[in-house]
Order: C-alpha cells, then sequence, then structure tokens
C-alpha cells in the first residue's frame, strides 16, 4: 500500500477519455451556476447521439441503469416476469430488472470474449419471460444473429446492452442499433465519458414514444448533487492524471467517503432509490461533454484497438482476427489467469487496473442470493470472477507504455494465462 504513495506516473481506469476542453465546459458551468435542464442541449446531443449509433431515437438518461429501467418500464415489465441477463455483469443491470418487481435469470458465458452463450439463454425461456439483455462484455459484440433468432422464435424483444461498446459495429452495423432497444453507459470508467450518464436506442417509434413519456417524468437531479456531480468531473480529471494518480485516488477516496463528491451510491439496494430520482434526467452540462466527447470517437476507439492489438500479438489470448478487433469498442483488453493477486502485485506501481467482473454481479460480492442468483447456475462466470485480469485500453495511456510491457513481460503474462479457457465454452481444466 505505502509504495502506491510514491511519486510516479500510475495509470487507472477513471477519466480516461476527456480533455481540458470538457473540463473548462464544466468548469463554466459551476462558475456561472448554470441550469441543468437546458432542452435544446440535450436534444442537441442525442441527436448526434443517434447519428453516431445509426438509429432514429436516443433518448438520454442519468445513467446507463436508469436507460435499462426505462425500457423495462415501457415494455410494462412487471411482478412476476423474468428477464434473462448475462452471467457476468455489473449489479446494477439486476437491480434495475428487481427495481420492476421482475426477476433477473442469469445466463452463462464463454470463455474467450465472455459473452453470453445463445444455447444457455433459450434453456432459460418460460412462459415468464419478457425481455432478454445481450451484453457487448469489454466492448467485444456478442452474437447477435444468434440471440435474436432467439428472441424472434419466442417473440421476446432483444434489448443491447451496450454500456462497454460504444463505437463498437456487429457486421457493419452500430452495436445498439440492431436489437428493438440499445442502452449506453456514458461514466467515467467507459468508452467515452459524461462523468455518469446513459442513453437509449431505438428504431422503434413506439417505444421511443413510451421512453420520452418516461424521461419527460424523471426529474434532474437536486441543484446541490447536480453542483457535487460537476465538482466530481473536475476534480477526477486533474487527481486521476497519470502524474497525479498516486495522491489523486487516496484524495478522491476521503472525498468520496464524505459525500463531497457525488456517484450513484445503489449497487446495494434492492429497493429503487429514494435519496435522487429514478430514473433521473441528463444535464445539459453533462450533454454539452458528450457532444464533445462524439466528436473525438473515432479516435478514441482507434487508440483502444492499438493497445489491444498491441497485447493480442504478443498474448495470443481471444484469438481475435483482424477483421474482428477492427469492430470491437475494446474498453479493456481481458484475460483469465491462474493468479490474479500475483498479476495484480506486479503492476500494483504502474497500475490500478480496477478490474471487472470480480463477482457474477460486479459490485455485490456477498448474498447473491438477494438478486436471485443461485450459486453454481453459471459456473465459467463465477470462474471468471475469479481469474479475470483487463487492461485499460484509454487515451491517457500512451501506447509506448503498453509496448514497453510487452516487451518486457510478455513471455511471463502469457505464461499466467489460463488458455485452455480460450478454445471451449467449459471451465478451463
Amino acid at each position: 500500500m505505502l509504495a502506491t504513495l510514491i511519486p510516479r506516473l500510475r495509470y487507472g481506469i477513471f477519466a480516461g477519455t476527456n480533455t481540458w476542453h470538457e473540463w473548462w465546459i464544466a468548469f463554466r458551468a459551476l462558475a456561472r451556476m448554470e441550469r441543468p435542464d437546458q432542452e435544446s442541449v440535450i436534444r442537441q446531443y442525442e441527436r448526434a447521439f443517434a447519428d453516431s449509433a445509426d438509429v432514429k431515437h436516443a433518448i438520454s438518461f442519468g445513467a446507463g441503469r436508469m436507460a435499462l429501467y426505462a425500457i423495462l418500464e415501457a415494455l410494462n415489465v412487471g411482478p412476476d416476469d423474468e428477464v434473462i441477463i448475462p452471467g457476468y455483469t455489473c449489479v446494477v443491470v439486476p437491480n434495475a430488472v428487481i427495481y420492476r418487481g421482475a426477476k433477473p435469470v442469469y445466463s452463462d458465458i464463454e470463455l474467450r470474449t465472455f459473452n453470453q452463450i445463445p444455447a444457455k439463454i433459450e434453456s432459460l425461456i418460460t412462459p415468464r419471460t419478457r425481455a432478454i439483455v445481450a451484453q457487448h462484455t469489454f466492448g467485444v459484440p456478442c452474437d447477435l444473429d444468434a440471440i435474436i433468432r432467439i428472441g424472434e422464435k419466442y417473440r421476446i424483444p432483444v434489448i443491447e446492452d451496450c454500456g462497454h461498446a460504444q463505437g463498437a459495429r456487429y457486421k457493419g452495423k452500430p452495436v445498439g442499433s440492431i436489437g428493438y432497444a440499445g442502452f449506453f453507459t456514458t461514466d467515467h470508467t467507459k468508452v467515452s465519458s459524461t462523468h455518469l450518464g446513459g442513453m437509449v436506442t431505438t428504431n422503434s417509434e413506439d417505444l421511443a414514444g413510451r421512453v420520452r413519456r418516461i424521461q419527460n417524468e424523471a426529474g434532474f437531479l437536486k441543484r446541490q448533487d447536480h453542483v457535487r456531480l460537476l465538482l466530481s468531473f473536475l476534480l477526477e480529471f486533474i487527481f486521476y492524471s497519470p502524474a497525479v494518480y498516486w495522491i489523486g485516488r487516496p484524495v478522491l477516496a476521503i472525498l468520496s467517503r464524505l459525500r463531497i463528491l457525488f456517484y450513484w451510491r445503489d449497487e446495494l439496494l434492492t429497493r429503487r432509490p429514494v435519496s435522487y430520482p429514478y430514473p433521473a434526467r441528463l444535464s445539459a452540462q453533462q450533454a454539452a461533454i458528450g457532444l464533445s466527447q462524439l466528436q473525438k470517437l473515432d479516435h478514441n476507439i482507434s487508440h483502444r484497438r492499438s493497445i489491444a492489438r498491441m497485447l493480442d500479438k504478443k498474448l495470443g489470448w481471444s484469438g481475435l482476427s483482424t477483421p474482428e478487433l477492427e469492430v470491437s469498442a475494446c474498453l479493456r483488453y481481458s484475460f483469465l489467469v491462474k493468479d490474479r493477486a500475483v498479476f495484480e502485485a506486479k503492476y500494483r506501481k504502474q497500475f490500478n487496473f480496477g478490474i471487472w467482473f470480480t463477482s457474477v454481479a460486479h459490485g455485490r460480492n456477498h448474498n447473491l442470493d438477494e438478486i436471485d442468483y443461485r450459486q453454481g447456475s453459471c459456473p465459467n462466470a463465477e470462474f471468471a470472477s475469479k481469474h479475470i485480469v483487463n487492461f485499460p485500453t484509454h487515451q491517457r495511456i500512451p501506447l509506448t507504455v503498453i509496448g514497453k510491457i510487452v516487451e518486457r513481460d510478455g513471455g511471463w503474462i502469457s505464461r499466467q494465462l489460463i488458455r485452455t479457457a480460450m478454445s471451449a465454452e467449459g471451465i478451463a481444466a
């Protein structure tokens, strides 16, 4: 622990895609005490996001989890209904289902891309199944053709979870434009960042109308919370920069515990939050930052793919062909190792990996029965949660840093890999 407090360049997962221009947008808004409800800016961002995702409609919310909740509400998902979700995800996904009074049903993953196995999804369908959530894990598109065929067979809408995959494409089409609906996350760890934020995408006029009504009825954050959100963005951009990360991370941790910073804090709640609107609106200031992020999305994705390509060339974990790499958003380069603690210890001075997902429902490590997960039901996901490691790929990480690691440690990393997972759906031997 003390070694991490020695001044040095250190890289984390937060605020990796933002710029000083966007910092100035937030600073100016805070100094002027701008109102969050400037609809013209919000609508401009939604139109630009829809164009980027090649959909007719994009509707913003305060978080990706809230975007999912709004889709489920628009689909009238409620008590006694079931929603199939990946058995390897963030806890806020099953939470959104539970907040609707419905039951999440977990489908297992394969151990190369960490995406769902379509046959497992089909085996879980019952007369109570109302939706299927198809997740593009770590930015790698899942097998949408197979999953959508299952949805069409049983007349169940497929919702794309694009939280990791903004900018990814599936067979020439942007993710989020292929299923009945999609939802994106633009929080400070994702492909693009508005600190917190989410978006619904769809080509369905009917669904868009219902989601828009839900958005119109949702509230903006209270003024003090909006101020805290902007302050959080400003401080994170500075303190999570590689040069000051060594001291910035503990400082921000203290400020978070003192509730000076603003984040959603509902990971362990099994009832819909009441301390802030859920779903909440995305502010105009976040929308302005989002517009700036969209303008640089291609460069952002290109950088991420370059890092993933460099690592994969040496490690060969994913076995992704060049065409596959060129359609992934490459949010992180992920693989399985024999002993994660050993791996983290080796790079602790240089990286805070902030590893995903260390639970089948990341953010909740205990009492998984409270979110309807039955231990042993997704063995691959449980295995992955104990052995996963992922390198961040954002723009604050220079290619030269990854290049030096590959050159210096490529052989060592390769020996740590659990390679038998690469060619099989089942648990690695």
